[in-house]
């Protein structure tokens, strides 16, 4: 085989790949397109957001939370931001993380700051993973979370005092009988009521959350609710409040596991 031959199959080849190059490189061009295309009628139909058990727990929070906002399942990602945005490529690790993951209720000053989260268990329960997963997460983001069933409601004020640490007690003459001179009243003051409902918080969410709420539904709690997510807990009303959606994690919280895996 002469030189000629070879610089003629070398041509080809190149021309070849080059070729292969450029149809690739169209086929995705195509495919983009395919996938930007908006359809000319979405083939998508509305559904409500909460179900029975949910709205007769909105209901109560509503009224135990008449000077706050109760938000229905907000996203995580829309009240938390990474510390330090220049790691983790600007938060986008955290981003993909949470992607998908909200609490069935959020809490809320008429300003927008969070104060707490409510989860309402489905008919099987609340996974522990799930439940430790977001106690972690909001914890340390200064959000207390707890779980709501419509049949064991706690009282109204335990969870003002676990969300906002509301102290039933006259935290300036507690302080003044406590307080030793030194420092300017108002300032010790100001520490000394953040201490104290801190403590407070704390003390009230550890006792709203004793119960070991992990547990499926059994028995008569849950006879009315069906599979396809109408009914409800221990009631008789009908469906009109129907959801499919299972749990608060719209990806899984298996998916969310193998991601911090």
């Amino acid at each position: 085989m002469n030189i000629q031959t070879l610089l003629l199959y070398g041509l080809a080849a190149l021309v070849g790949g080059g070729g292969g190059v450029l149809g690739y490189a169209w086929w995705l061009h195509q495919k983009s397109n395919t996938v930007l295309r908006l359809p000319s009628k979405w083939p998508l139909v509305s559904r409500v957001v909460i179900n029975n058990e949910e709205h007769e727990v909105l209901k109560w929070l509503r009224n135990t939370f008449h000077d706050h906002l109760v938000m229905i399942k907000l996203p995580v990602l829309r009240f938390t931001i990474p510390i330090n945005k220049g790691k983790n490529g600007g938060g986008q690790r955290w981003q993909e993380l949470l992607n998908g993951v909200y609490c069935t209720f959020t809490v809320c000053t008429t300003d927008g700051h969070v104060v707490g989260c409510v989860d309402v268990p489905t008919k099987r329960g609340l996974s522990k993973a799930n439940r430790e997963f977001k106690e972690g997460l909001l914890s340390d983001c200064g959000v207390a979370y707890t779980i709501l069933r419509s049949f064991d409601l706690p009282k109204g004020n335990a969870l003002r005092i676990a969300f906002l640490g509301e102290l039933e007690i006259d935290i300036e003459q507690e302080f003044r009988d406590t307080r030793s001179g030194g420092s300017t009243f108002h300032d010790d003051l100001e520490s000394f009521t953040k201490h104290k409902r801190s403590e407070a918080k704390e003390a009230a969410l550890k006792e709203l959350n004793k119960n070991d709420a992990l547990r499926p539904l059994q028995g008569e709690q849950g006879k009315d609710y069906r599979p396809d997510g109408t009914g409800a807990f221990g009631t008789n009303k009908s469906g009109r409040f129907a959801t499919q959606w299972d749990d608060s994690f719209t990806q899984g919280d298996e998916r969310v596991r193998n991601k911090l895996n």
